[in-house]
């Protein structure tokens, strides 16, 4: 990362995560799921439990990561015991408000900051600036400290980055003659000849790219990276200081059409493309099924774990057509304002930060603290083309109807795959007519 840009970044999508990404558990909502050790005593007597919640609990290979941060600092401070309870990405925003009704919150919850500002209304996270010196502060990215702020209130640390950008297998494109492409147009067209049948049985058994469903507004971020590089940002405030959407314009009607040319025009993404999650997308791109999509280095670090065959095969572009785009995706940890064990909670929290390398080794995700870079991207050749995409990231805007809003774009881009919105131009224009009805209620 280029640490002499300076880079807009904001809050990002309620409740997606999920960012996160990874397999999907059916988790009960107040489950331990695991714990890093058994109840122990040490000779100053029982330890003192920390709860931390969160997706990376039931995510592979994130639970291994994690396992290994909370072993190293157990070790390190025999005064603490670190629970861990696993709450899928999809549920997170949910669980917590379950959680905050009964006063049942844990200590810590794992995120990318997407719930900050409901969080804030909900008066469940508070500044906790005061409990870190300035000069350790400082060694964060700023880009990805701000992602976990609100009103210039600091509720938690970020880990890594789960960036959005265009994922291509660098090996085919070579093999076909083909460059990087660099427009709407030119990924069309790019995936269109990467969809072909390798076997000769007369069936198509590798597409060029991968879109992914949308059941709920998770996966609608990798939609709104198109409206940003079209130019037809999702939200933003117009000259008169209210919120405004660009979604409904010739611009938004353009990323509809992206989407549409891919998966209903050309048949260049694989059928029943609304049902597929992160962990089939994995899946299709491990397996040779699928070349391209919009995703994150943690994708490619799950299709290396799935396949080694594939370590080296893919790299990482910004999105391009009028604007050239890309979004960090901070994730760490944020402590809740009633956290029962504040100060062990806050040691974690140090230690987690500086310790978090192995997740670049595991999952490409690009490291938070700034004194990592140079390990990252020696562990991590796909790191590199990452933090230096953060120069083209997108200012998102972090408002507490985010996850409202989400939603519906979602709902609508998965209404036009399945072909019950029967255009792009009826796609935005009815997308565009409700959001701007979640966003007049609220300016």
């Amino acid at each position: 990362m280029k640490r002499t840009v300076s880079i807009m970044l904001a809050v990002t999508l309620a409740a997606t995560s999920a960012v996160g990404c990874g397999k999907k558990e059916n988790v009960q909502t107040d489950a331990v799921v695991g714990s890093s050790t058994e109840a122990a005593t040490t000779e100053a007597g029982e330890r003192t439990k920390i709860q931390l919640m969160g997706p990376w609990v039931v995510e592979s290979p994130e639970d291994q990561v994690l396992a290994g941060v909370v072993k190293g600092f157990e070790e390190a401070h025999p005064e603490y015991e670190v629970e861990l309870i696993g709450t899928p990405s999809a549920d997170l925003l949910t669980t917590v408000q379950s959680m905050a009704a009964s006063n049942t919150l844990p200590d810590l919850v794992i995120t990318n900051g997407a719930n900050n500002a409901a969080w804030k209304e909900m008066g469940i996270v508070e500044d906790i600036r005061g409990e870190f010196d300035q000069k350790f502060l400082e060694g964060f990215y700023p880009e990805m400290l701000k992602e976990f702020t609100y009103n210039d209130e600091l509720f938690g640390l970020p880990m890594c980055a789960a960036p959005f950008v265009l994922l291509l297998r660098n090996d085919l494109l070579q093999e076909a003659g083909l460059d990087v492409p660099e427009s709407f147009d030119e990924i069309v067209e790019t995936a269109k000849k990467l969809t072909v049948d390798t076997n000769g049985d007369g069936k198509i058994d590798r597409y060029g790219m991968s879109l992914m469903g949308f059941p709920d507004g998770n996966n609608a971020l990798r939609f709104t990276l198109a409206l940003f590089a079209a130019d037809a940002p999702d939200i933003y405030k117009d000259e008169s200081g209210k919120w405004a959407t660009k979604i409904g314009s010739e611009d938004g009607v353009r990323a509809f059409e992206f989407y549409y040319n891919l998966a209903i025009r050309d048949g260049s993404v694989p059928q029943g493309s609304t049902e597929v999650d992160y962990k089939t997308r994995v899946n299709l791109l491990a397996t040779d099924q699928v070349a391209m999509a919009i995703s994150g280095p943690h994708t490619i670090g799950n299709i290396v774990v799935q396949n080694p065959d594939m370590d080296g095969k893919f790299i990482a572009v910004p999105l391009k057509d009028k604007e050239t785009v890309a979004y960090l995706n901070p994730y760490g940890m944020i402590m809740f304002k009633d956290a029962p064990n504040r100060e062990g909670a806050i040691e974690f929290l140090k230690y987690a930060a500086a310790n978090f390398v192995e997740m670049t080794r595991v999952t490409k995700r690009p490291p938070a603290l700034i004194e990592l870079e140079d390990v990252a991207r020696e562990a991590a050749p796909e790191v590199e083309a990452i933090l230096d995409c953060a120069q083209y990231n997108i200012d998102y805007v972090a408002v507490p109807f985010r996850g409202e809003e989400a939603n519906i774009v979602a709902e609508n881009v998965n209404a036009m795959l399945a072909g019950s919105i029967k255009s792009p131009e009826e796609a935005a224009k009815i997308t565009a007519e409700a959001v701007q009805a979640v966003l007049d209620a609220n300016n």
